[in-house]
């Protein structure tokens, strides 16, 4: 089974020394030793010094102590920023998700329901209206269905995309993630 995005960070942080030649606390005693004091400034004069994108956010992140991942609320009102009609169609949808088998799990970019350990269905809200990414039983019945867009978050394995843009959009749709 595939990492989610708080496991990848603490695998990248585990990983550090044998790809980098550095483990986290070198890292981190180079940031104190340039005065860096917060974590944009971090990840740009990581990424100077040859770490990637994700191994200099994941080093700021543990550095700097702002884990988005540690408060799940915040990372649902991020979400909703731009868009903040969408949270009403979000909110509707979980509460369609009954049952102790379906656990939101947010994550920075995308609102990922989990059921069984898997992905069932992910929610992103975008300028065309919440983006949910499932499996349909049958694609041909829903208006309006793309083929999913991993780039618009979940996973791969989801085949169907629909852009929500009312509540009765979200009971005809949600409701088919059995």
């Amino acid at each position: 089974m595939a990492l989610g995005p708080k496991a990848m960070g603490e695998a990248i942080i585990a990983n550090l020394k044998s790809k980098t030649g550095k483990d986290l606390a070198a890292w981190q005693a180079e940031l104190a030793e340039a005065g860096v004091a917060d974590a944009a400034a971090a990840k740009r004069l990581l990424i100077e010094r040859g770490l990637g994108q994700f191994q200099a956010a994941s080093v700021a992140e543990y550095t700097f102590g702002d884990d988005h991942y540690a408060d799940a609320e915040r990372l649902v009102d991020d979400q909703f920023r731009r868009y903040p009609e969408q949270r009403a169609l979000y909110d509707h949808a979980l509460d369609r998700l009954t049952g102790p088998e379906f656990t939101p799990k947010p994550c920075r970019t995308y609102l990922p329901v989990y059921r069984d350990g898997r992905i069932a269905v992910s929610f992103k809200a975008t300028p065309r209206g919440l983006y949910a990414a499932l499996t349909l039983p049958d694609p041909a019945a829903v208006p309006g269905r793309v083929d999913h867009k991993p780039s618009l978050g979940g996973s791969p394995r989801l085949k169907d995309g629909v852009y929500l843009t009312s509540i009765d959009d979200v009971d005809r749709v949600v409701g088919q993630v059995g």
